[in-house]
């Protein structure tokens, strides 16, 4: 389960943005998630949120954060593929600030394993790391795993004698984690598998015609859990109103069927489908999968190409007590407003705006941070301008240009 993830000198962002999912009220058990240490002494309950969305007008940094967490995930899944002199690709500094580009870009994360915290921590500086730590809390009190400054490595508990074969074997721009995972350190493996297991989607891949291939014979590659997952989403999508009666995999391409008049099946192309259609195939083995296992969904653009019904829908199975059993999590970023109506039922803290301050720096903030903003209608407050992070439009100025223009 994701608690937090915090940020620092990435694209938009400049000073620390940290997304979180700890619950500002923990006594409200509206989409909450709690998990039990029960061999700490201290700190033995742990509090998640089953949702979170992510607003703000174009250009205010939305997207970025969710670049960041697809980056972050990308780089400890495949760091250890670096040669020497390799360039980082997540060092990605705020450049309107002429000395962030001396400065490395930070990554924390907060996360339970088997219901016990664990926090990873990485800066990255063009070829080089400069700091990697991670440490958890087996009984509530904090234990060191590791620490890294440059190529100075510090010995925690958990290696059994193969701290130093791994210290020799990482170069100065791969991870120490991914390296002790390939070695199979217990701890360091289920670290890696936590963090790489997170599905990232940001608009490059979510909205490509190639995540829509892949991602659609998901269906058909694994079937270990007896054809379930390729059940459900059949079911699903028939009843989403599609008009698509059956899909099957055929020389490798998914092929889609409806009913002709006299009721008979008719085979289509996949690409034949709306682009509607087709997100909603990609995306619903994934909802499935992260509802099965627990695991955490970040998508970018979430409603692009999907009806809001279809949206709220998905977003309703990841607050529902009785579907996600699991601690599934979904996070997401949107335009689209309908889904902060009452009936969604989504917390104050469930709901983050981002904007620009005046040095175009990213900011983020819940709605539960504002001061005298309770629990109502915060899609009427949001498009009011009452909650912020809406774009600032000069009307009236571009009006009187554009008659200027046009009676010229």
């Amino acid at each position: 389960m994701l608690l937090n993830f915090r940020i620092t000198n990435f694209r938009s962002i400049n000073e620390m943005v940290e997304l979180s999912m700890i619950p500002s009220d923990f006594k409200n058990p509206v989409n909450r998630i709690i998990k039990t240490n029960p061999n700490a002494t201290k700190n033995k309950d742990y509090y998640g949120l089953t949702s979170a969305a992510i607003y703000g007008p174009n250009a205010s940094g939305k997207s970025n954060i969710v670049k960041a967490l697809g980056a972050f995930r990308n780089f400890v899944k495949n760091s250890t593929d670096n040669k020497p002199n390799d360039t980082i690709k997540l060092y990605n500094p705020f450049i309107l600030c002429k000395g962030n580009v001396l400065k490395p870009s930070c990554f924390s994360i907060d996360f339970l394993i088997n219901n016990v915290l664990h926090i990873y921590s990485i800066e990255v500086f063009q070829k080089e790391i400069i700091a990697e730590s991670l440490f958890y809390f087996p009984k509530g009190l904090k234990v060191k795993v590791f620490e890294r400054k440059k190529q100075e490595f510090s010995k925690g508990n958990g290696y059994e004698g193969i701290f130093e074969t791994i210290k020799q074997r990482t170069t100065e721009n791969q991870l120490f984690l991914g390296k002790a995972a390939i070695e199979n350190v217990e701890i360091a493996k289920s670290v890696y598998e936590s963090i790489t297991s997170m599905l990232v989607l940001t608009t490059d891949l979510f909205h490509s015609e190639e995540f829509n291939k892949t991602a659609s014979k998901l269906f058909f590659t694994d079937l270990n859990d007896g054809g379930v997952i390729l059940r459900l989403s059949k079911s699903l999508i028939q009843k989403l109103d599609t008009q698509i009666v059956n899909f099957e995999e055929k020389e490798g391409v998914i092929k889609t069927f409806h009913f002709n008049d006299n009721f008979e099946q008719i085979e289509f192309d996949f690409e034949d489908e709306s682009s509607g259609t087709q997100r909603i195939m990609s995306f619903v083995p994934l909802v499935f999968i992260a509802l099965s296992s627990g695991s955490t969904i970040i998508v970018d653009e979430f409603e692009r190409s999907l009806h809001p019904e279809i949206a709220q829908y998905i977003l309703g199975l990841f607050n529902d007590p009785e579907v996600n059993t699991k601690g599934a999590q979904f996070i997401f970023a949107t335009h689209d407003t309908t889904l902060l109506s009452p009936e969604n039922k989504l917390r104050r803290d469930q709901i983050n705006l981002v904007e620009k301050n005046v040095k175009g720096e990213t900011e983020m903030f819940a709605v539960s941070d504002l001061k005298g903003i309770r629990e109502g209608n915060y899609e009427k407050w949001y498009l009011e301008g009452r909650l912020g992070a809406v774009p600032n439009i000069a009307r009236e100025t571009f009006r009187y240009e554009l008659i200027d223009f046009i009676n010229s």
